[in-house]
């Protein structure tokens, strides 16, 4: 199905950047949440936990559920192809990196609430762990956009930025 369609839907281009944005917020944001986590792992009393922690939880959970409609509305509307003067190799890439991200977008909140809710301390370790897969991915991501936009000159971009 993915070849049928010739651009993204709105839909799927308002879900891509508010993704995007927030897990650059989670990021930028996430001091808080650890801070309160190493209170909680040393035995400490938190009296309240700060707006921005309350923040890194909520928008986590939320990030996995527009994922959840984002993935939907791939497998069921479709995705345009590759650019057709993309070297096979360039595609693969394209492929692991949407793979990679795809997964890091799940993994990251689910093993945060794992952390969060259910205290595991392997949901943490994944968490963190998985923090550098995000930050890769999305670098290739950028990178990689960049490079169709600027240098091969597909027009690549435009499609993540006017609805079919």
């Amino acid at each position: 199905m993915s070849n049928e369609v010739t651009g993204y839907s709105r839909t799927q281009i308002i879900l891509h950047w508010v993704i995007a944005a927030l897990v650059v917020f989670q990021f930028i944001g996430h001091d808080a949440i650890v801070e309160v986590s190493e209170m909680i792992a040393k035995g400490q009393d938190v009296e309240s936990i700060p707006p921005l922690a309350r923040a890194h939880v909520f928008l986590g959970i939320l990030t996995l559920l527009l994922a959840v409609w984002r993935v939907v509305l791939r497998l069921t509307r479709g995705a345009p192809a590759l650019p057709a003067e993309e070297s096979a190799a360039l595609k693969m890439v394209a492929k692991l990196t949407h793979l990679a991200l795809y997964g890091a977008i799940f993994i990251m909140p689910l093993s945060g609430i794992g952390a969060w809710f259910g205290g595991q301390e392997i949901a943490a370790t994944v968490h963190t762990t998985f923090k550098v897969v995000v930050l890769a991915s999305v670098a290739l991501h950028v990178i990689g956009a960049l490079y169709q936009q600027f240098v091969l000159k597909t027009g690549l971009i435009k499609r993540m930025m006017k609805a079919e």
